[in-house]
């Protein structure tokens, strides 16, 4: 995926150039178990990009990602059939995407005062989760819609920094192990909404590194 990121782009002496990055954070996921974000159930993650700006305001980013997430019906002690079905689940989520990255400030112009932009990124990626603790078998690579804000801080020339949040849609009801089909092998079914479809987020904090194009010199003798 990372290729073909790259392979839709050109390079040029003017851009500023390909950068690569990584960065910690957390995962969360939300469906049937979960219905908001808990403290105790955020799980921790980490990923790897690859960037290359078309422009000062307009890059393409190619991102591995992989965290943990987990939920427990103790957490919503007020829901009388979560009590009762007192299920809980905990594995580990990968994700592959591609992005378009639109910077609403022009923080990357040589001259500029400001070094710092917020951004809005939306995309497409494929996902795949562990099949810890479960009889069944979710382990399926499912299409998902990656999308959401961040800021862009200008460290030095070569050096970034960045704050980002993403919200993740899911096409399908399984990421917390429960569908909307009860196992007839269970004593106390444990099924949820099956048109419902579950999400995950990421939110984290991320160092990039910029390698600047460097004009050939013009010869003209």
């Amino acid at each position: 995926m990372f290729a073909a990121v790259i392979g839709i782009t050109s390079f040029n002496a003017n851009a500023q150039g390909l950068e690569i990055g990584g960065g910690l954070g957390t995962m969360y996921a939300t469906g049937d178990v979960t219905r908001g974000m808990e403290l105790g159930e955020l799980g921790l993650a980490g990923q790897l990009f690859i960037r290359y700006n078309l422009s000062n305001v307009v890059s393409v980013r190619g991102t591995g990602l992989i965290g943990g997430i987990s939920g427990d019906d103790e957490t919503n002690p007020i829901d009388p059939f979560a009590e009762k079905r007192d299920f809980s689940f905990f594995r580990t989520n990968y994700e592959a995407s591609a992005v378009i990255e639109y910077n609403f400030l022009d923080y990357k112009e040589r001259n500029s005062i400001i070094n710092f932009s917020p951004y809005f990124f939306i995309g497409g990626g494929l996902s795949a989760t562990s099949n810890k603790n479960s009889e069944e078998d979710y382990r399926r690579i499912q299409p998902v819609i990656p999308f959401g804000v961040g800021v862009k801080y200008r460290l030095t020339k070569q050096w970034n920094l960045e704050f980002e949040f993403g919200a993740r849609k899911t096409f399908y009801d399984g990421l917390d192990k429960l569908s909307g089909v009860p196992n007839p092998n269970k004593l106390q079914p444990r099924y949820g909404n099956e048109l419902d479809n579950d999400w995950y987020y990421f939110a984290g904090i991320s160092v990039s590194y910029t390698f600047y194009s460097i004009p050939c010199p013009f010869n003209s003798y």
